[in-house]
């Protein structure tokens, strides 16, 4: 959330400086820390069932490498019916509990009917130094990889869930924050047979680690998209994808949010074309203004294929900087919310739940089944709304 990389970037826009030498130390440290291999054991489970209207603990494998994480049950879970899956990936500094009380996904999570897991880093990342504190690995290229480091464990324990709850497996979304969203990136292509369709906020593209603090990344777009259309291998389908977050963030800048979205549209691309600049624009073909009612105004536009299906969306809220938009406005949660923004639970479910795994293997193209997703939206003319959420 916000206070991932620097507590709601108050830290890395004050102090720049410390910000970047504490992100080289975290490089040094990931780079010489043994978590390349990922775990075997089962994970073990808190005892009794699924609890409908609760968050229960439970711990993905044990040892000091094993990662606590919570999943919430909607009020109205009925163990005969199969329900979606949302995966939420936490920030630098936080965890996954603070992750849940702030992004306010589990009251959503009840009115629309999903289960959400929120996993958590290993000892390991909860012993990063300063500003990398509970953050997870991302610039290890160990966990970049299908079945290493932490894009494994988050798998293995989205796995878990989907084997205890009665998940529907076309229907199983990722979306991460910050540190979660470069994560996000990365599991979007070591793991595209698992995660129907992914929203990250204020996170970089795939292996594009360095894209912070006012770096511009070591690689660019088409390198990230080649990379991560490698990592798929014969797993390969297309992978829609939102990008949230604010064009005042001084960690995850724009222009490192717009990569990541280019990242996902290129990869997209390479998947039903062979190369990256189409079937999908490369440009909004939908542009979109709103007005939160007392708070930010925002832009949100709109990708689509050569077929009409919608595949990228780039939400900009202006003058947000490095925070979970929308959320809790409680203040013990300041540090990770801002409240002047739109919701980022209900961005990120309204874009993610559009999709089926099936549906989206090669966009549009095929007639779709009757168990595919609704309707690809419509384009809309670039107007200004107001927005009530």
């Amino acid at each position: 959330m916000g206070g991932w990389l620097g507590r709601a970037g108050s830290i890395i826009g004050h102090r720049g400086g410390t910000a970047r030498s504490c992100l080289l130390a975290f490089l040094v440290a990931c780079t010489a820390s043994p978590f390349g291999i990922g775990k075997a054991v089962a994970a073990a489970h808190a005892s009794g069932g699924p609890k409908p209207g609760a968050a229960q603990n439970f711990t993905y494998a044990s040892g000091p490498l094993s990662n606590p994480y919570i999943v919430y049950t909607p009020t109205r879970y009925n163990p005969h019916r199969r329900l979606p899956l949302f995966v939420m990936l936490h920030g630098c500094q936080t965890s996954a509990y603070q992750e849940m009380e702030a992004t306010q996904l589990n009251l959503l999570a009840s009115q629309r009917g999903f289960v959400v897991l929120y996993p958590d880093v290993d000892q390991i990342g909860r012993l990063q130094p300063s500003i990398t504190y509970n953050c997870w690995k991302f610039p290890d290229p160990r966990s970049w990889m299908r079945g290493q480091g932490d894009a494994a464990e988050i798998a293995g324990m989205t796995r878990a869930v989907m084997r205890r709850w009665n998940i529907d497996p076309q229907r199983v979304y990722l979306s991460g924050i910050s540190g979660g969203g470069f994560m996000t990136s990365i599991l979007a292509a070591a793991y595209p047979d698992l995660y129907a369709a992914v929203a990250l906020f204020a996170g970089g593209a795939y292996g594009d680690f360095s894209c912070l603090v006012g770096s511009p990344g070591a690689l660019s777009a088409e390198q990230s998209a080649q990379l991560a259309f490698d990592q798929m291998g014969p797993r390969a389908r297309v992978v829609p994808i939102l990008v949230g977050g604010g064009d005042a963030d001084p960690a995850v800048t724009p222009a490192c949010a717009d990569k990541a979205l280019q990242q996902g549209l290129r990869t997209n691309n390479l998947v039903l074309d062979g190369v990256q600049t189409r079937p999908v624009a490369l440009t909004p073909e939908s542009v979109r203004s709103y007005q939160k009612p007392g708070g930010y105004s925002y832009r949100v536009s709109s990708y689509f294929d050569g077929h009409g299906c919608l595949i990228g969306e780039r939400l900009l809220i202006h003058g947000m900087q490095h925070f979970w938009p929308g959320g809790s406005s409680d203040p013990q949660w300041h540090y990770w919310t801002d409240p002047k923004g739109p919701s980022g639970a209900v961005a990120a479910w309204g874009f993610v739940s559009r999709f089926r795994k099936a549906a989206t293997a090669w966009s549009c193209r095929k007639p779709p089944s009757r168990h595919s997703h609704r309707p690809p939206a419509r384009r809309h003319r670039s107007r200004t709304r107001r927005a009530e959420s």
